[in-house]
Protein backbone atom coordinates (compact mmCIF):
# COMPACT_ATOMS: atom_id res chain seq x y z
CA UNK A 1 0.00 0.00 0.00
CA UNK A 2 1.33 3.45 -0.87
CA UNK A 3 2.25 6.05 1.78
CA UNK A 4 -0.84 8.07 0.88
CA UNK A 5 -3.15 5.06 1.16
CA UNK A 6 -1.60 4.12 4.52
CA UNK A 7 -2.56 7.46 6.03
CA UNK A 8 -6.02 7.46 4.46
CA UNK A 9 -6.71 3.94 5.71
CA UNK A 10 -5.33 4.37 9.21
CA UNK A 11 -6.19 7.92 10.13
CA UNK A 12 -9.16 8.86 8.03
CA UNK A 13 -12.43 10.07 9.45
CA UNK A 14 -13.13 6.76 11.14
CA UNK A 15 -9.64 5.20 10.98
CA UNK A 16 -8.24 3.72 14.21
CA UNK A 17 -4.95 1.94 14.84
CA UNK A 18 -3.13 0.79 17.95
CA UNK A 19 0.05 2.71 18.75
CA UNK A 20 1.93 -0.51 19.42
CA UNK A 21 1.19 -1.76 15.88
CA UNK A 22 3.42 0.92 14.36
CA UNK A 23 6.30 1.01 16.84
CA UNK A 24 8.17 -2.09 15.57
CA UNK A 25 8.12 -0.72 12.03
CA UNK A 26 9.32 2.69 13.27
CA UNK A 27 12.25 1.07 15.06
CA UNK A 28 13.18 -0.86 11.91
CA UNK A 29 13.50 2.40 10.00
CA UNK A 30 15.45 4.53 12.49
CA UNK A 31 16.74 4.95 16.02
CA UNK A 32 14.06 6.94 17.85
CA UNK A 33 15.63 6.78 21.32
CA UNK A 34 16.82 10.41 21.40
CA UNK A 35 13.46 11.70 20.13
CA UNK A 36 11.67 9.69 22.83
CA UNK A 37 14.01 10.83 25.61
CA UNK A 38 13.83 14.54 24.74
CA UNK A 39 10.04 14.54 24.36
CA UNK A 40 9.73 12.84 27.73
CA UNK A 41 12.23 15.23 29.33
CA UNK A 42 10.34 18.28 28.08
CA UNK A 43 7.05 16.89 29.37
CA UNK A 44 8.48 15.99 32.77
CA UNK A 45 10.02 19.44 33.09
CA UNK A 46 6.66 21.18 32.56
CA UNK A 47 4.84 18.69 34.79
CA UNK A 48 7.25 19.56 37.61
CA UNK A 49 6.16 23.20 37.53
CA UNK A 50 8.86 24.75 35.36
CA UNK A 51 7.32 27.64 33.44
CA UNK A 52 8.92 26.97 30.07
CA UNK A 53 11.26 24.54 28.40
CA UNK A 54 14.78 25.87 27.68
CA UNK A 55 15.53 26.60 24.05
CA UNK A 56 18.42 24.11 24.11
CA UNK A 57 15.95 21.27 24.70
CA UNK A 58 13.49 22.24 21.99
CA UNK A 59 16.33 22.85 19.52
CA UNK A 60 17.85 19.51 20.47
CA UNK A 61 14.52 17.83 19.75
CA UNK A 62 14.40 19.49 16.32
CA UNK A 63 17.94 18.34 15.56
CA UNK A 64 17.05 14.75 16.46
CA UNK A 65 13.90 14.85 14.32
CA UNK A 66 16.00 16.01 11.38
CA UNK A 67 18.45 13.14 11.90
CA UNK A 68 15.66 10.57 11.98
CA UNK A 69 14.00 12.11 8.91
CA UNK A 70 17.15 11.39 6.91
CA UNK A 71 16.12 7.71 7.02
CA UNK A 72 12.76 8.47 5.36
CA UNK A 73 13.78 10.25 2.16
CA UNK A 74 10.73 10.50 -0.09
CA UNK A 75 8.43 8.81 2.46
CA UNK A 76 6.97 11.76 4.34
CA UNK A 77 3.62 10.12 5.08
CA UNK A 78 5.26 7.13 6.75
CA UNK A 79 7.61 9.44 8.65
CA UNK A 80 4.73 11.50 10.06
CA UNK A 81 2.91 8.31 11.04
CA UNK A 82 5.94 7.04 12.91
CA UNK A 83 6.51 10.40 14.65
CA UNK A 84 2.88 10.36 15.80
CA UNK A 85 3.19 6.80 17.09
CA UNK A 86 6.40 7.50 19.01
CA UNK A 87 5.09 10.70 20.63
CA UNK A 88 1.75 9.06 21.43
CA UNK A 89 3.55 6.15 23.07
CA UNK A 90 5.59 8.52 25.25
CA UNK A 91 2.32 10.19 26.26
CA UNK A 92 0.73 6.83 27.10
CA UNK A 93 -1.82 7.02 24.27
CA UNK A 94 -2.87 3.59 23.09
CA UNK A 95 -4.96 4.53 20.03
CA UNK A 96 -4.00 6.48 16.91
CA UNK A 97 -6.92 8.25 15.26
CA UNK A 98 -7.82 11.73 14.07
CA UNK A 99 -8.24 12.95 17.64
CA UNK A 100 -4.71 11.76 18.48
CA UNK A 101 -3.40 13.57 15.43
CA UNK A 102 -5.22 16.76 16.42
CA UNK A 103 -3.93 16.67 20.00
CA UNK A 104 -0.34 16.42 18.85
CA UNK A 105 -0.84 18.97 16.04
CA UNK A 106 -2.28 21.49 18.52
CA UNK A 107 0.03 20.59 21.44
CA UNK A 108 1.63 23.97 22.21
CA UNK A 109 3.05 23.08 25.64
CA UNK A 110 6.60 23.50 24.41
CA UNK A 111 6.00 26.49 22.16
CA UNK A 112 6.93 29.53 24.22
CA UNK A 113 6.51 32.33 23.62
CA UNK A 114 3.47 31.74 21.41
CA UNK A 115 4.59 34.62 19.17
CA UNK A 116 8.19 34.84 17.97
CA UNK A 117 9.81 38.12 18.99
CA UNK A 118 11.95 37.91 15.87
CA UNK A 119 9.14 37.63 13.33
CA UNK A 120 5.96 38.65 15.20
CA UNK A 121 4.43 35.44 13.85
CA UNK A 122 2.91 32.46 15.61
CA UNK A 123 5.37 29.68 16.35
CA UNK A 124 4.10 26.25 15.26
CA UNK A 125 3.82 23.30 17.61
CA UNK A 126 6.36 20.52 17.19
CA UNK A 127 4.09 18.05 15.42
CA UNK A 128 2.47 20.80 13.36
CA UNK A 129 5.81 21.92 11.95
CA UNK A 130 6.87 18.32 11.30
CA UNK A 131 3.71 17.69 9.27
CA UNK A 132 3.84 21.04 7.46
CA UNK A 133 7.55 20.69 6.65
CA UNK A 134 6.91 17.24 5.21
CA UNK A 135 4.00 18.50 3.10
CA UNK A 136 6.28 21.08 1.50
CA UNK A 137 9.16 18.66 0.93
CA UNK A 138 6.75 16.28 -0.76
CA UNK A 139 5.26 19.01 -2.95
CA UNK A 140 8.71 20.26 -3.98
CA UNK A 141 9.39 16.74 -5.25
CA UNK A 142 6.07 16.74 -7.10
CA UNK A 143 7.17 19.90 -8.91
CA UNK A 144 10.52 18.25 -9.70
CA UNK A 145 8.71 15.30 -11.25
CA UNK A 146 6.49 17.65 -13.27
CA UNK A 147 9.58 19.52 -14.55
CA UNK A 148 11.54 16.44 -15.59
CA UNK A 149 11.18 17.29 -19.30
CA UNK A 150 12.23 20.93 -18.85
CA UNK A 151 15.82 22.18 -18.80
CA UNK A 152 15.71 23.85 -15.43
CA UNK A 153 17.04 23.83 -11.88
CA UNK A 154 14.97 24.07 -8.70
CA UNK A 155 16.38 25.44 -5.44
CA UNK A 156 14.45 25.06 -2.20
CA UNK A 157 14.91 28.22 -0.09
CA UNK A 158 12.99 29.90 2.73
CA UNK A 159 11.72 28.31 5.94
CA UNK A 160 11.30 24.83 4.42
CA UNK A 161 15.08 24.90 3.91
CA UNK A 162 16.57 26.72 6.92
CA UNK A 163 13.69 26.35 9.41
CA UNK A 164 12.57 22.81 8.62
CA UNK A 165 10.85 21.04 11.54
CA UNK A 166 10.94 24.25 13.57
CA UNK A 167 9.35 27.27 11.87
CA UNK A 168 7.13 25.94 9.06
CA UNK A 169 3.51 26.74 10.04
CA UNK A 170 0.11 25.50 9.04
CA UNK A 171 -3.03 27.63 9.02
CA UNK A 172 -4.00 26.78 12.58
CA UNK A 173 -5.61 29.54 14.72
CA UNK A 174 -6.33 31.64 11.66
CA UNK A 175 -2.71 32.42 10.83
CA UNK A 176 -1.39 32.25 7.29
CA UNK A 177 0.47 29.05 6.49
CA UNK A 178 4.16 29.23 5.57
CA UNK A 179 4.95 29.45 1.87
CA UNK A 180 6.93 26.88 -0.06
CA UNK A 181 9.73 29.02 -1.57
CA UNK A 182 11.53 27.88 -4.70
CA UNK A 183 13.99 29.54 -7.07
CA UNK A 184 13.60 28.04 -10.53
CA UNK A 185 16.36 28.69 -13.07
CA UNK A 186 15.94 28.27 -16.83
CA UNK A 187 18.09 28.95 -19.88
CA UNK A 188 15.63 31.56 -21.14
CA UNK A 189 12.09 32.83 -20.83
CA UNK A 190 10.96 30.48 -23.61
CA UNK A 191 10.90 27.73 -20.96
CA UNK A 192 8.17 29.52 -18.99
CA UNK A 193 5.38 27.92 -20.99
CA UNK A 194 6.63 24.48 -19.94
CA UNK A 195 6.86 25.57 -16.29
CA UNK A 196 3.29 26.86 -16.36
CA UNK A 197 2.10 23.54 -17.78
CA UNK A 198 4.12 21.64 -15.14
CA UNK A 199 2.58 23.71 -12.35
CA UNK A 200 -0.92 22.81 -13.52
CA UNK A 201 -0.48 19.21 -12.30
CA UNK A 202 0.32 20.23 -8.71
CA UNK A 203 -2.33 19.31 -6.13
CA UNK A 204 -5.16 21.74 -5.53
CA UNK A 205 -4.06 24.42 -8.04
CA UNK A 206 -7.03 26.22 -9.53
CA UNK A 207 -7.50 26.82 -13.24
CA UNK A 208 -7.76 30.55 -12.51
CA UNK A 209 -4.35 30.51 -10.81
CA UNK A 210 -2.75 28.77 -13.78
CA UNK A 211 -4.34 31.21 -16.23
CA UNK A 212 -3.00 34.16 -14.20
CA UNK A 213 0.43 32.53 -14.17
CA UNK A 214 0.28 32.11 -17.95
CA UNK A 215 -0.73 35.74 -18.54
CA UNK A 216 2.09 37.08 -16.37
CA UNK A 217 4.61 34.71 -18.00
CA UNK A 218 3.62 36.10 -21.40
CA UNK A 219 4.11 39.67 -20.17
CA UNK A 220 7.54 38.79 -18.84
CA UNK A 221 8.68 36.95 -21.97
CA UNK A 222 7.35 39.62 -24.34
CA UNK A 223 9.02 42.69 -22.84
CA UNK A 224 10.58 42.29 -19.40
CA UNK A 225 13.16 39.54 -19.92
CA UNK A 226 16.34 41.62 -20.22
CA UNK A 227 18.85 39.50 -18.32
CA UNK A 228 18.41 41.60 -15.18
CA UNK A 229 14.80 40.86 -14.17
CA UNK A 230 13.37 38.17 -11.89
CA UNK A 231 9.84 36.86 -12.44
CA UNK A 232 8.13 36.26 -9.06
CA UNK A 233 4.78 34.52 -8.81
CA UNK A 234 2.64 32.74 -6.21
CA UNK A 235 0.29 29.80 -6.71
CA UNK A 236 -2.19 28.40 -4.21
CA UNK A 237 -1.74 24.70 -3.45
CA UNK A 238 -4.38 22.47 -1.84
CA UNK A 239 -6.84 25.35 -1.92
CA UNK A 240 -9.61 23.92 -4.09
CA UNK A 241 -10.92 21.37 -1.62
CA UNK A 242 -8.55 18.59 -2.66
CA UNK A 243 -7.87 16.52 0.50
CA UNK A 244 -4.24 16.17 1.54
CA UNK A 245 -3.40 12.66 2.81
CA UNK A 246 -0.86 14.18 5.21
CA UNK A 247 -3.44 16.38 6.95
CA UNK A 248 -6.69 14.72 8.08
CA UNK A 249 -9.83 16.67 7.28
CA UNK A 250 -10.94 19.09 9.97
CA UNK A 251 -7.58 19.52 11.71
CA UNK A 252 -6.51 22.62 9.74
CA UNK A 253 -7.06 24.14 6.31
CA UNK A 254 -4.62 22.48 3.88
CA UNK A 255 -4.11 25.46 1.56
CA UNK A 256 -0.79 27.29 1.36
CA UNK A 257 1.19 29.28 -1.24
CA UNK A 258 3.93 28.12 -3.58
CA UNK A 259 6.21 31.16 -3.99
CA UNK A 260 8.24 30.94 -7.19
CA UNK A 261 11.16 33.16 -8.16
CA UNK A 262 12.02 32.44 -11.77
CA UNK A 263 15.48 33.40 -13.05
CA UNK A 264 17.12 32.87 -16.39
CA UNK A 265 20.71 31.69 -16.24
CA UNK A 266 21.84 35.22 -17.17
CA UNK A 267 19.97 36.66 -14.17
CA UNK A 268 21.47 34.04 -11.85
CA UNK A 269 24.99 34.85 -13.05
CA UNK A 270 24.31 38.56 -12.64
CA UNK A 271 23.00 37.99 -9.10
CA UNK A 272 26.01 35.85 -8.15
CA UNK A 273 28.44 38.42 -9.65
CA UNK A 274 29.92 35.68 -11.83
CA UNK A 275 31.82 38.26 -13.91
CA UNK A 276 34.05 39.32 -10.98
CA UNK A 277 36.58 37.09 -9.19
CA UNK A 278 36.15 38.99 -5.90
CA UNK A 279 33.33 40.95 -4.24
CA UNK A 280 35.25 44.21 -4.09
CA UNK A 281 34.53 47.64 -5.56
CA UNK A 282 37.52 47.54 -7.90
CA UNK A 283 36.26 44.49 -9.80
CA UNK A 284 32.53 44.26 -9.03
CA UNK A 285 31.50 47.87 -8.46
CA UNK A 286 29.98 49.47 -5.39
CA UNK A 287 26.38 48.41 -6.00
CA UNK A 288 24.24 46.30 -8.28
CA UNK A 289 20.46 46.17 -8.71
CA UNK A 290 17.98 44.01 -10.54
CA UNK A 291 14.30 44.28 -11.38
CA UNK A 292 11.68 42.08 -9.80
CA UNK A 293 8.38 41.53 -11.63
CA UNK A 294 5.94 40.82 -8.79
CA UNK A 295 2.19 40.53 -8.46
CA UNK A 296 1.91 43.20 -5.75
CA UNK A 297 3.91 46.20 -4.58
CA UNK A 298 4.09 44.93 -0.97
CA UNK A 299 7.06 46.16 1.05
CA UNK A 300 8.20 49.78 1.23
CA UNK A 301 11.84 49.28 2.16
CA UNK A 302 14.92 47.59 0.79
CA UNK A 303 16.61 46.49 4.04
CA UNK A 304 20.14 45.11 3.73
CA UNK A 305 22.47 43.96 6.53
CA UNK A 306 26.26 43.73 6.60
CA UNK A 307 28.39 41.03 8.22
CA UNK A 308 28.40 42.99 11.48
CA UNK A 309 24.59 43.01 11.57
CA UNK A 310 24.21 46.71 10.68
CA UNK A 311 21.16 47.64 8.59
CA UNK A 312 21.13 49.88 5.53
CA UNK A 313 17.62 50.97 4.51
CA UNK A 314 16.44 52.55 1.27
CA UNK A 315 12.93 53.16 -0.08
CA UNK A 316 11.67 50.44 -2.41
CA UNK A 317 8.97 51.64 -4.76
CA UNK A 318 7.18 49.75 -7.48
CA UNK A 319 6.00 50.82 -10.92
CA UNK A 320 2.75 49.30 -12.06
CA UNK A 321 2.94 47.25 -15.26
CA UNK A 322 0.62 44.70 -16.88
CA UNK A 323 -0.51 42.16 -14.28
CA UNK A 324 1.94 43.30 -11.64
CA UNK A 325 4.63 45.68 -10.43
CA UNK A 326 8.30 46.19 -11.18
CA UNK A 327 10.54 46.82 -8.18
CA UNK A 328 14.29 47.46 -8.19
CA UNK A 329 15.94 45.89 -5.13
CA UNK A 330 19.68 45.87 -4.66
CA UNK A 331 21.67 42.71 -5.31
CA UNK A 332 24.37 44.09 -3.04
CA UNK A 333 25.75 47.38 -1.78
CA UNK A 334 29.26 48.36 -0.58
CA UNK A 335 29.19 51.49 1.58
CA UNK A 336 31.76 54.24 2.07
CA UNK A 337 33.39 52.28 4.92
CA UNK A 338 33.92 49.33 2.53
CA UNK A 339 31.28 47.15 4.23
CA UNK A 340 29.43 44.64 2.05
CA UNK A 341 25.62 44.34 2.28
CA UNK A 342 24.17 41.33 0.37
CA UNK A 343 20.64 41.88 -0.91
CA UNK A 344 17.52 39.74 -0.85
CA UNK A 345 18.36 37.53 -3.82
CA UNK A 346 21.94 36.93 -2.75
CA UNK A 347 20.77 35.91 0.72
CA UNK A 348 18.53 33.33 -0.96
CA UNK A 349 21.76 31.55 -1.91
CA UNK A 350 22.97 31.27 1.69
CA UNK A 351 22.42 29.27 3.80
CA UNK A 352 22.94 26.68 1.08
CA UNK A 353 19.64 25.99 -0.73
CA UNK A 354 18.43 22.43 -1.15
CA UNK A 355 19.06 21.36 -4.72
CA UNK A 356 15.72 19.74 -5.56
CA UNK A 357 16.72 19.19 -9.18
CA UNK A 358 19.60 20.52 -11.29
CA UNK A 359 19.04 20.15 -15.00
CA UNK A 360 21.30 23.15 -15.68
CA UNK A 361 24.21 22.12 -13.42
CA UNK A 362 24.27 25.36 -11.43
CA UNK A 363 25.84 23.80 -8.33
CA UNK A 364 29.40 24.91 -9.27
CA UNK A 365 28.22 28.52 -9.67
CA UNK A 366 26.55 28.44 -6.24
CA UNK A 367 29.69 27.04 -4.62
CA UNK A 368 31.83 29.68 -6.31
CA UNK A 369 29.58 32.45 -4.98
CA UNK A 370 29.67 31.13 -1.43
CA UNK A 371 33.45 30.96 -1.67
CA UNK A 372 33.58 34.61 -2.73
CA UNK A 373 31.20 35.53 0.08
CA UNK A 374 33.44 34.00 2.74
CA UNK A 375 36.47 35.56 1.08
CA UNK A 376 34.69 38.91 1.45
CA UNK A 377 34.14 38.27 5.19
CA UNK A 378 37.86 37.52 5.60
CA UNK A 379 38.71 40.69 3.69
CA UNK A 380 36.63 42.80 6.07
CA UNK A 381 37.94 40.93 9.12
CA UNK A 382 41.46 41.99 8.18
CA UNK A 383 40.32 45.62 8.17
CA UNK A 384 38.25 45.45 11.38
CA UNK A 385 40.18 43.06 13.59
CA UNK A 386 38.12 43.66 16.74
CA UNK A 387 34.67 43.46 15.11
CA UNK A 388 32.79 40.16 15.19
CA UNK A 389 31.79 39.49 11.59
CA UNK A 390 29.59 36.58 10.54
CA UNK A 391 27.85 35.69 7.24
CA UNK A 392 24.69 34.88 9.22
CA UNK A 393 24.53 38.46 10.59
CA UNK A 394 23.83 39.64 7.03
CA UNK A 395 20.66 37.55 6.66
CA UNK A 396 17.36 39.20 7.50
CA UNK A 397 15.92 35.83 8.60
CA UNK A 398 18.79 34.78 10.86
CA UNK A 399 16.60 34.79 13.98
CA UNK A 400 14.56 31.85 12.68
CA UNK A 401 17.49 29.72 11.50
CA UNK A 402 18.11 26.38 13.13
CA UNK A 403 21.23 26.57 15.34
CA UNK A 404 23.00 24.00 13.18
CA UNK A 405 22.33 26.09 10.07
CA UNK A 406 23.96 29.13 11.69
CA UNK A 407 27.00 27.10 12.71
CA UNK A 408 27.49 25.64 9.25
CA UNK A 409 26.96 28.99 7.52
CA UNK A 410 29.41 30.89 9.71
CA UNK A 411 32.01 28.12 9.56
CA UNK A 412 32.12 28.42 5.78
Amino acid sequence: MSDHRVLEAKIGTAGVQGTAELLPDADRHADWSAVRALWQQMGHMLDSGVGRVPAELTEGFVDEIAKVHANYAGREVLFCRHVLAVLADVEGEEILDVDTFRRRYEDDRFTAPAISSATSQRLPTHYETIVESCRRLRDARLLRAACHDTRSTGLLVGSACYGRFRNVRGSRLGTAASDLDLVVITEGSDALEELVAASAVLPGVSAADIERFRRRADVFADGLDDGRTVFSHKLGLWGDGTPDPLLPSGVARPGYLLSLHLMTRRVLEYTLVASAPRLIKESAGGRRTLRDYRETAAGRWDDLYDFAGRRHRMPLEGDQVDHGFLRTPRIYYIDEADCYFPGFYQTMMFPEPDLVWDGLDVLPALKAFRGKLHQRVRHESNQRVHTLLRPSFAHVRRDVFLPGIIRLLDAG
